[in-house]
């Protein structure tokens, strides 16, 4: 890297350029693969060595998200600055836009890199003002890389999911140092880092600090990619963080010849100077493409090979290596059984070294150039040259840009590209610098393929070769988001109470919820906020929206539910969540008990819709009708879908008694479906016989026989041990003899004196019940998706996946998390 004069730069560039040349002519090309092994036009091949990029998230200088990044480089922004935003805020860091020094002022920042959510993570201010941001940033951008992903990341608990991360030096402890504190071993320790993130999440698979300077991040990606391949891990978490912070460090760096004087990444440039330091943090989630596909995953693209060597003996330890370059590319080429040819761009090093550039350069044109037609070269460029050097992350800012750019179709240009570098011979050499954006080049017979570097300064070489990914059935892709992912049919329960769900598809379900929560008022609001501007641009996939936001992401206990049927009454239930909410009670898990009503005459016509719309309700319902038929020869259906429920003057309809029980029964099995249970229920009349059935003690066949006898005596019913305490609406106690409490239950009981509602509630409180649900009263499709809105608003845990049950639907892309982040840093004087 420091050379004392030119010609001892051009003779160790000679002799690493001659040794390229040597290990091109000398060394076998990479295997040919087979026929069957290559990379095949659609369908694809789902080799063992296919993993795919199902989730992303990233901060990177001038980009708080993956959108905003791929805006920044299709508009050609440069976003390395003269210092931070907010002079006393970083006073003695990097950045500091008063600092004298240069080196020290300029680089490529991180918005807000002080502040964090430490309540969201459970972490008291101290503790987090003690933590290198590194970490912090970890944690957010992995749960967003999960949430993008269609992943409720609090569901991973217990799950083999690995944690691969690059992190290098921790420049938050020389501050701390600076201040008379020594600083915290856990807070700046690259092994807590990848703890803590495992930690919060409860994973049980690997985690892993990878530390290979420049080449960290990249080798964490290769590291998780071959977990999962090896079926080491179910789901790995990858990618790389940096921040740039300690003047001293910085200065080294310059001291060494590394920066460039005026703080620009001049990547393959005659006037290449050296590079500008910057920093972020970018996460993938891996998972193999079978099963993500399998899954209905949403797929941004696939790595189908990479590699990592050593340069070994070489002129100098910092020295880069040609041959180990081209070496690195033949085994990721290998591992692919990709064909150096069909490789349309390479995410370059690129840092701006007048040494590293054209030895990088010429061993790519070696090993890609085999075959390559000479129309079309290989396309190159470098991040480095909008956003800084992100040294240990630097890897995953390369890899996020060649996913979005295979996404959108279109190659962003390379800035501070004016003059080539000399040293490159061009004219001779199968490669390109991309200095305009370009189309991505179109390949109708396969499809798209592109490669990532990352060499780090003690000699690791680092290399992925990622295959754009778009599903057969893809309407086209939105800018900002991968192609719609394959739509999978969401399974209803296996079985209920004891029966087999229909396979025939519902009939469309005319009401969805979009549930809300945040772990603050605050922040939901902020988040009501931001499905409002998703609503802009995404109106046409409200059911998918709405089954992502209940499957894929976390509840907490600051709620709201959005009841909604089109796009205007979502955004005006939107609308009414900001301006309702402001500070408010936190909502505490709840003990439900359900109550159901002696007679309902008046809702049985619901049952028609919900026999049509959800598969739980109409297995219960046909089941309860089978044993009607077989004991009367009638039909209980007809008068409960047709004519619309029990009617008194009516010679053919029927009793009251056997569709009231049918009716709560299905009922129950649909609050079952969506994961909501009682820890008690209360009867009342012939609503006992749905309470029973509901407590476990009674079969739902059982009960259907009672229900059309009007009563228990005489019957040879056997009646189980209750699982939940079963309370009578006419006395107010426990049942301790059933059959008792069952005899005339044909009519519409009393539902109990005063003093008797008395004796339900005392009894309810003693068994700590605060939530009671009534089974029974208005209960028809849209007034049970009302019922379940209002139960996730009370704190219930409901499981959303009930409510989407034989449907086929499609995660998508969301608003992820809003963090409610504050300044928590160590403060310089």
């Amino acid at each position: 890297f420091d050379h004392p004069d030119a010609a001892s730069l051009a003779r160790h560039l000679a002799g690493e350029l001659a040794a390229t040349a040597e290990t091109a002519e000398a060394a076998p090309p990479p295997p040919e693969p087979k026929p069957e092994a290559r990379v095949a036009p659609r369908p694809r091949r789902h080799d063992d060595n296919a993993v795919a990029i199902v989730g992303m998230a990233c901060r990177f200088p001038g980009a708080a998200d993956p959108a905003a990044y791929w805006k920044l480089l299709e508009a050609g922004e440069d976003a390395v600055a003269n210092g931070r935003n907010g002079t006393d805020a970083w006073t003695g860091c990097v950045g500091d836009p008063a600092a004298q020094d240069a080196f020290s002022r300029r680089g490529g920042f991180v918005d807000a890199l002080d502040r964090f959510d430490a309540g969201f993570f459970g972490l008291a201010p101290i503790e987090a003002r003690n933590m290198d941001p590194q970490q912090r940033l970890l944690l957010e951008t992995s749960w967003e890389a999960l949430e993008d992903a269609g992943m409720a990341p609090g569901s991973l608990g217990g799950s083999r999911t690995g944690v691969y991360f690059g992190i290098a030096l921790s420049e938050y402890r020389d501050l701390m140092k600076a201040t008379g504190n020594g600083g915290s071993a856990f807070g700046n320790c690259g092994s807590i880092a990848v703890g803590r993130v495992a930690f919060l999440l409860g994973l049980q698979g690997p985690a892993m600090p990878v530390d290979l300077a420049c080449a960290s991040a990249l080798v964490a990606v290769h590291q998780g990619a071959m977990a999962v391949r090896q079926g080491e891990t179910e789901l790995a978490l990858a990618g790389g963080v940096n921040a740039v912070l300690s003047p001293a460090s910085t200065r080294s760096f310059a001291a060494m010849g590394m920066l460039s004087p005026d703080g620009k990444c001049r990547a393959f440039d005659a006037d290449a100077d050296g590079y500008v330091r910057g920093e972020g943090c970018g996460v993938v989630v891996l998972k193999r493409l079978g099963r993500a596909e399998a899954d209905g995953d949403r797929i941004w693209g696939v790595i189908r090979g990479s590699a990592v060597n050593q340069n070994g003996f070489g002129a100098d330890l910092l020295a880069p290596s040609g041959a180990a370059q081209q070496r690195v590319i033949a085994d990721a080429l290998a591992q692919a059984g990709a064909s150096p040819a069909d490789v349309d761009y390479l995410e370059a090093h690129g840092i701006g070294s007048k040494l590293g550039d054209p030895i990088e350069v010429e061993a790519a044109a070696a090993a890609y150039g085999k075959g390559r037609d000479a129309g079309r070269p290989l396309l190159i460029g470098s991040v480095k040259t909008n956003i800084g050097h992100l040294e240990s992350a630097s890897g995953i800012a390369g890899l996020i840009k060649v996913l979005l750019a295979m996404r959108r179709g279109a190659i962003p240009r390379q800035l501070n590209f004016r003059t080539a570098s000399p040293l490159v011979e061009w004219d001779r050499l199968p490669v390109e610098v991309v200095t305009e954006t370009t189309p991505w080049p179109d390949h109708p017979e396969r499809p798209s393929l592109a490669a990532v570097s990352a060499f780090g300064l003690s000699g690791t070489n680092a290399h992925a070769i990622v295959e754009g990914y778009e599903p057969e059935d893809a309407a086209g892709a939105r800018w900002f988001a991968p192609g719609p992912a394959r739509k999978v049919t969401v399974p209803a329960p296996p079985s209920v109470a004891g029966l087999e769900l229909s396979e025939e598809s519902p009939a469309e379900r005319r009401s969805r919820i979009l549930p809300l929560s945040g772990k603050s008022d605050a922040a939901l609001v902020e988040l009501a906020q931001r499905y409002l501007s998703w609503l802009d641009r995404d109106a046409g996939q409200l059911a998918d929206m709405a089954w992502t936001a209940g499957a894929g992401r976390s509840h907490f206990d600051h709620r709201a539910a959005v009841v909604f049927h089109d796009a205007a009454s979502l955004r005006a239930g939107l609308q009414e969540v900001k301006a309702a909410r402001g500070p408010g009670a936190t909502r505490e898990p709840r003990k439900v008990a359900f109550a159901y009503a002696g007679d309902g005459g008046r809702w049985l016509a619901a049952g028609r819709t919900l026999h049509e719309t959800e598969p739980v309700a109409r297995a219960v319902l046909d089941r309860c009708a089978d044993v009607y038929r077989d004991a009367t020869g009638g039909s209980l259906l007809d008068t409960m879908l047709e004519t619309g429920g029990a009617d008194a003057g009516s010679e053919d309809a029927a009793p009251e008694a056997p569709a009231l029980y049918a009716m709560q029964c299905a009922l129950t099995a649909l609050w079952g479906s969506v994961g909501i249970g009682p820890a008690a229920v209360v009867g009342h009349g012939a609503g006992m016989l749905a309470a029973a059935q509901a407590a476990g003690a009674l079969g739902l066949d059982d009960g259907m026989r009672l229900a059309i006898a009007g009563s228990a005596a005489g019957t040879d019913t056997v009646f189980a041990e209750p699982s939940a305490p079963l309370i009578s609406g006419a006395t107010g106690r426990v049942v301790d003899d059933l059959d008792a409490a069952l005899q005339g239950v044909g009519g519409s009981g009393p539902a109990g004196d005063e003093a008797a509602r008395q004796d339900c509630s005392e009894a309810l409180a003693a068994l700590a019940v605060d939530v009671v649900m009534e089974i029974g009263d208005g209960s028809a499709a849209e007034g049970f998706v009302a019922a379940v809105a209002a139960a996730y608003e009370a704190g219930i845990d409901v499981a959303f996946s009930g409510l989407f049950a034989g449907e086929a639907r499609s995660r998508i892309g969301l608003p992820t998390y809003p963090f409610q982040r504050r300044r928590l840093w160590v403060e310089i004087r």
